[in-house]
């Protein structure tokens, strides 16, 4: 056990020094609040109407627009903090809950940000959690989101990679599709062809530096701060875009912060351990 230890102690270390696992964005998250907000703002001051994920599948809008997505994956109370604050812009985004492992979700949570005026909608990993099993899946999802539409409305849902099946990183309910389950969409079926996703996934704006969340279409081909953003849009010509941001990444206060800061980095260091680790094994060192 000791020797395991101490191996995999001295392979941590090696893959750290190689620069192929150094590869850290310069600008990355976690950024404040108000960054976020003011991100909003030069948003709406260069002309784009933002909107929530169901207006996509309700109401289609005409370019320009900003859909804005939010998937929380924890501290949902940061959550909270960013939709008061787009509440009282008057924007509308679209936040994306799962359920733990005993298929609890914040139910409070929830229902403030429904009274708030944004869409809450259901985030699912089934295929992940069943093993790929899609009938077991098919069954979990409808529970799962049976227990969030007691909470409140869900109209749409949204797919998690599932990070202990790295091959299957698109979660999907085969055989039913929305109408079947009275669903307005699922995010997974956007059709991103002339829609530019820009995701705070990987530390920052810009597709280089995101490991696994990517639509098939459109995508920053370089870092981007919130500060630039808007500009770069109307500089590109880009008149179409999806934004998911995660809210844990962008908290309140300089505390707050480093903690946010502190956990991507160590993010990026597992992974970046998992991933050398794998290409040695590969490779047979």
């Amino acid at each position: 056990m000791r020797q395991l230890h101490q191996h995999r102690q001295t392979a941590f270390a090696v893959c750290y020094r190689r620069q192929a696992f150094h590869q850290r964005p310069r600008n990355a998250m976690a950024y404040a609040l108000e960054d976020y907000l003011r991100l909003l703002d030069d948003l709406v001051a260069a002309g784009f109407p933002l909107h929530p994920i169901r207006d996509y599948f309700a109401a289609p809008v005409a370019p320009p627009f900003v859909y804005l997505r939010h998937d929380i994956e924890r501290q949902p109370r940061r959550a909270l903090a960013m939709a008061r604050r787009e509440a009282d812009r008057g924007i509308r985004a679209s936040y994306y809950f799962r359920c733990d492992a005993r298929g609890q979700f914040p139910a409070g949570i929830m229902r403030h940000l429904a009274d708030l005026g944004h869409e809450v909608g259901f985030r699912y990993e089934c295929l992940g959690r069943c093993r790929g099993n899609t009938d077991t899946a098919l069954v979990r999802f409808e529970t799962e989101l049976a227990a969030a539409r007691q909470i409140t409305l869900i109209e749409t849902v949204a797919p998690l990679g599932q990070r202990l099946l790295p091959a299957q990183r698109t979660d999907s309910t085969t055989g039913v599709g929305p109408e079947g389950l009275t669903l307005l969409g699922d995010a997974a079926a956007i059709d991103y062809t002339h829609i530019l996703y820009i995701t705070d996934s990987g530390g920052c704006f810009g597709s280089r530096h995101n490991r696994h969340d990517h639509s098939g279409g459109p995508q920053l081909g370089e870092p981007v701060t919130p500060r630039d953003l808007a500009a770069w849009l109307l500089e590109q010509g880009v008149q179409r875009v999806m934004l998911n941001c995660h809210p844990e990444r962008w908290p309140r206060g300089a505390l707050a912060r480093l903690d946010a800061g502190l956990r991507d980095r160590i993010g990026w260091l597992s992974g970046g351990w998992r991933r050398q680790r794998a290409a040695d094994l590969g490779s047979g060192d």
